[in-house]
């Protein structure tokens, strides 16, 4: 089952522990509930990118949006090791599938951007069930982040 859903969520990186349906009447929409975690020695400083050894397991679970299966609103689930870097101290560890601070994975805000291409902010956040302002957040996000790896705007 770790295989299969590592290739369905397309994230590397990680390894995948659980997966459940989370209904109940506090949310309006069952969720498929994939808990994860990042492999051993991929442990990174989110600050500088580097590796580091592990500090503690963090303290506590947090959730990242991901592209949804069909019908299915997707979020991964894990718990936030803690890194002790040398030049950063004790941070938080870097996630393979997501940027640092951001509830979204990287492919959903990507998937976010590209659609903001081709639509406007109000259809994006319609067909992604998102708020429109947080569409217009994740699009600037990313178009932040290519244009640091861009050496010029017309690439």
């Amino acid at each position: 089952m770790n295989s299969l859903f590592k290739r369905l969520l397309n994230v590397k990186g990680m390894v995948v522990e659980d997966v459940r349906v989370a209904d109940s009447p506090l949310r309006p929409e069952p969720v498929l509930e994939v808990r994860v975690r990042p492999h051993a020695g991929m442990l990174r400083c989110s600050r500088c990118g580097r590796r580091c050894p592990g500090y503690d397991r963090g303290g506590g679970v947090r959730r990242w949006r991901h592209q949804d299966f069909g019908c299915w609103r997707v979020e991964l689930v894990a718990m936030m090791p803690r890194v002790d870097c040398p030049g950063c101290g004790v941070v938080v560890a870097a996630m393979p599938w997501a940027e640092p601070g951001s509830r979204f994975t990287r492919d959903f805000e990507a998937e976010c951007a590209w659609l903001m291409t081709v639509a406007n902010q109000k259809t994006v956040s319609g067909f992604l069930r998102v708020a429109w302002r947080t569409a217009g957040r994740i699009a600037h996000r990313v178009a932040g982040r290519l244009k640091e790896t861009m050496p010029s705007p017309f690439d």
